[in-house]
């Protein structure tokens, strides 16, 4: 089954690290697809002259037509995949029109194309850009729920994989995309994390809670009692096609903040990508907001899958 991934280009070195991410997990997976796309705005680019213009989405207002200049990001993004032994056939791209908010321009996109996750270079704007026009990666991650985002931070040069668990709805959503993409590969090593955190709450999820995703019996099986910490995720799993010796249960540990700990577990056991669920838009984060949220904000040189 053929799966697409959108990839923001910017003509950056965030772009070049997240395409050779890409080459790195998927170049002899001929089943995942590339659509490659440039922003062009149609306004005058608000960023201030101390930010740094090789990290924008937005072609510099400044250069001899903006759509050209987006059409050479393209071309030479398709380039770098080629070189790094993507087929030409697995890739596509095309320059899309956008105001100011170039986040919803992308995620527009994504559901358009019925695309299977948004991949983004985290740009690494200033303070003040920030304020002024906002990351397109947190906008990204504040407003698109429905398609998992996939955020590149820095050179990511292993294939491990981290995946943090709780028993939750959000956590099995997360294992259920990891599945789906990375099936039947016997080429990665997948951990599987629990944290106690102290100030987070206790998930108490029943079988009847997977009903809509799993068949009842499968539910009923797999993830009754404490069954769907470990249990149930390896499972899906192994019925995916990745075999047990890849997937290694790592000893639960008690933290203060749950994010701290999961980046901590990531670095040890030298995993290039976290993969992890997030709660709904309108559910409660507590006063330390989302673990997700705060995983993604202070990871570094690692990749991250947001799937809520």
């Amino acid at each position: 089954m053929e799966k697409k991934i959108l990839i923001a280009i910017d003509g950056s070195s965030y772009s070049t690290q997240a395409l050779e991410y890409l080459a790195l997990l998927f170049v002899d997976d001929p089943s995942i697809h590339f659509h490659l796309t440039s922003c062009v705005s149609g306004h005058e680019n608000i960023l201030p002259s101390s930010a740094d213009r090789r990290n924008s989405l937005l072609p510099s207002s400044g250069s001899p037509g903006k759509r050209q200049t987006a059409e050479r990001y393209l071309e030479n993004a398709a380039a770098k995949l080629i070189h790094l032994n993507i087929a030409s056939e697995r890739i596509s791209s095309s320059v899309e029109p956008s105001g100011y908010d170039i986040a919803a321009t992308i995620q527009r996109q994504a559901e358009n194309l019925l695309v299977d996750s948004i991949l983004i270079g985290r740009r690494g704007l200033n303070t003040l850009s920030e304020m002024l026009l906002g990351s397109v990666s947190t906008t990204l991650l504040n407003k698109c729920h429905a398609i998992p985002l996939w955020i590149i931070d820095g050179e990511v040069r292993n294939r491990n994989f981290l995946v943090p668990v709780d028993g939750s709805l959000p956590s099995l959503m997360a294992i259920d995309h990891l599945t789906h993409i990375m099936g039947g590969r016997q080429d990665i090593t997948l951990y599987l994390f629990h944290c106690l955190h102290f100030l987070g709450n206790t998930v108490e999820a029943s079988p009847e809670s997977f009903y809509h995703l799993w068949e009842k019996e499968w539910c009923d099986t797999h993830l009754c009692g404490d069954k769907s910490l470990f249990h149930g995720p390896t499972q899906l799993l192994i019925e995916a096609g990745i075999s047990k010796d890849h997937i290694i249960i790592l000893p639960e540990k008690s933290d203060l903040e749950a994010a701290r700990s999961i980046i901590r577990q990531a670095e040890k056991y030298h995993c290039g990508t976290i993969v992890i669920g997030r709660r709904g838009d309108g559910t409660t984060k507590g006063i330390l907001g989302g673990v997700s949220d705060r995983t993604v904000k202070n990871a570094q040189d690692i990749a991250l899958w947001v799937v809520g």
